[in-house]
């Protein structure tokens, strides 16, 4: 048991000590997430026909790896408040969204999506145990502007959760 356990531990660290002697790879150039930069004035309009008001700030971070959004950035007294991080997975070949939100773990999710033909929008697909829900970031290059569509399935049926309008500030 121990040699097993040692072996582990062995192949462990010296898989680690490979991937830090590589160090991380190249910078992300992505052209179509470089849009996502910058402060954002973000209209909510959740299913319950309630409007929120809110911010976005996005930018590169991690060695430029991820594009970090960060919903309720600057805002005081802020109803909600998340930290987006997307970025792109070569070995699968598609975009991976990392969400994180004031609703805590049980709630945070992975989702993966892959660009679309026209270059325009992902929708990111994020599976739990309550069901699945979809996140459609398109844009819209003539306006520079975004739209977020986010979809949940219930009961077998996909039902609008919110719409975001993104508007630069």
């Amino acid at each position: 048991m121990f040699t097993t356990s040692r072996s582990a531990i062995v192949l462990l660290v010296f898989g680690t000590a490979i991937l830090v002697a590589a160090g991380p790879p190249p910078a992300l150039k992505d052209p179509f997430l470089d849009n996502l930069v910058g402060d954002w004035s973000v209209t909510r309009k959740m299913s319950n026909g309630r409007t929120i008001e809110s911010t976005v700030r996005g930018e590169w971070v991690l060695k430029h790896q991820f594009i970090q959004l960060h919903y309720g950035a600057g805002e005081k007294g802020r109803e909600y408040e998340a930290l987006v991080f997307i970025g792109f997975d070569d070995a699968a070949k598609s975009y991976v969204c990392h969400w994180v939100d004031i609703f805590g773990g049980h709630y945070s999710g992975v989702g993966h999506g892959k660009l679309d033909p026209k270059l325009l929008g992902i929708e990111f697909r994020f599976d739990s145990k309550e069901g699945s829900l979809t996140n459609n970031f398109g844009f819209d290059p003539e306006m520079k502007s975004w739209t977020s569509l986010i979809r949940q399935e219930e009961n077998g049926q996909w039902k609008t959760f919110a719409e975001e309008k993104w508007t630069k500030k």
